[in-house]
């Protein structure tokens, strides 16, 4: 089977592993995290699974045992996380074997959860989040002073709104396998991973809250509401999201309140990792630029070319910017997301204008527009464009 080169390959080849650590490789169930550890494998032998009975059981009794018959180069541990003792037991193959071979850890939930009570890996690994396909990936993601020079889609945008990121879905180009899939994605994420992270005695409710956020895309996000919704108390609903963001069904973005006359400092925005269970219109396609955006800052963040940072912008009046990306703590980026208005929102211009951010965009459905307006320092421009020039 031939594999598509990921935009994360190389540089996991030239950072962590160049540099004798372990990569760490996070992301939604299958967004292709498994893909890029083989295609950094000298040899297909020197991929190890969790879920491979004989390995588990090796690996359980020696895990220097488990990977005797590994060939030269790299080897690959997909979801070792699953053992109560992986970090023990990583920690002593490591530091007993990292000049013989490069390690590559891979997972399906977020590894720092598994981290926590002490970190031993400490110094030895290097974390990077695997997401899904986007319009503009390439196996050479621009970094951020190259963004926007190449506004060629890779994946046409009306394809990844019908059909999402996700590998699968999005490289089998039906709509009902992909409706399909993503229901037995949802599935799998409350029957195992939700159940690998915490004991939930309420499931039926916690299914509930799933049904009721995509509804929430976008919005201000109110525990309360969710919370009477659901009738479980605040800390429930809080700690159910958090589980909910762990095994990556949604992500949350804060609002930046820094230099900000009434901003709101509490309450987040949420967002999906699959883009087909948002409601179609302007919230699946705002949710879709915000999966881009996200993208970008870690692939930035991760590949050690800055601190970058997803937000948004909202006052106490009601004005709003959707996403502010902050680069080394500072606000960089604006972007507004609107059907077709071509001129840009107030709300962008004033706090581009504020904020003195390097790059403002509002961006249009429709193809072919880009329209500078050199006195406020907005760009407005087709969002096709824009996704095409990012990560």
């Amino acid at each position: 089977m031939n594999l598509i080169s990921r935009y994360l390959t190389e540089g996991i080849r030239t950072d962590a592993l160049a540099l004798g650590k372990m990569a760490f490789l996070s992301g939604p169930r299958q967004t292709g995290k498994t893909t890029i550890g083989r295609l950094l494998l000298a040899h297909p032998e020197n991929e190890f699974t969790w879920d491979d009975e004989d390995f588990r059981k090796r690996w359980i009794r020696s895990p220097a045992q488990a990977i005797a018959a590994r060939e030269g180069g790299p080897i690959l541990l997909d979801e070792i996380h699953k053992d109560p003792r992986w970090k023990q037991k990583l920690k002593g193959l490591y530091d007993t074997s990292r000049q013989a071979f490069p390690i590559v850890v891979t997972g399906s939930a977020r590894l720092d959860i598994f981290r926590r009570g002490g970190d031993s890996l400490l110094g030895r690994y290097l974390p990077y989040h695997v997401h899904p396909f986007t319009v503009g990936e390439t196996a050479g993601p621009p970094s951020p002073e190259e963004i926007f020079t190449r506004t060629t889609p890779t994946f046409p945008l009306a394809d990844v709104l019908r059909l999402g990121g996700f590998p699968e879905p999005l490289l089998g180009g039906s709509e009902a396998r992909a409706r399909r899939w993503s229901r037995l994605r949802r599935e799998r994420l409350i029957a195992q991973d939700v159940r690998d992270l915490r004991n939930i005695q309420n499931l039926r409710a916690l299914d509930l809250l799933v049904d009721l956020l995509p509804s929430r895309v976008g919005s201000l996000l109110s525990i309360n509401s969710l919370r009477q919704d659901l009738g479980v108390a605040h800390d429930t609903v809080t700690g159910w999201l958090d589980t909910l963001a762990a095994v990556y069904l949604c992500f949350r973005i804060k609002p930046w309140s820094r230099k900000i006359s009434r901003a709101i400092r509490a309450e987040p925005k949420l967002y999906l990792f699959d883009l087909t269970q948002v409601p179609e219109g302007g919230p699946r396609m705002e949710n879709l630029v915000a999966l881009h955006l996200l993208k970008a800052c870690d692939f930035w963040t991760d590949t050690a070319q800055g601190e970058f940072a997803l937000h948004f912008l909202r006052n106490r009046d009601g004005q709003e910017v959707d996403f502010l990306v902050a680069r080394d703590g500072a606000p960089w980026m604006l972007v507004e997301v609107k059907s077709n208005d071509s001129r840009p929102a107030p709300a962008l211009e004033r706090w581009a204008a504020d904020l003195k951010t390097h790059l403002n965009y509002q961006l249009v459905t429709r193809p072919g527009v880009k329209t500078s307006y050199p006195d406020t320092g907005v760009t407005v421009l087709s969002t096709e464009a824009f996704l095409a020039g990012l990560v």
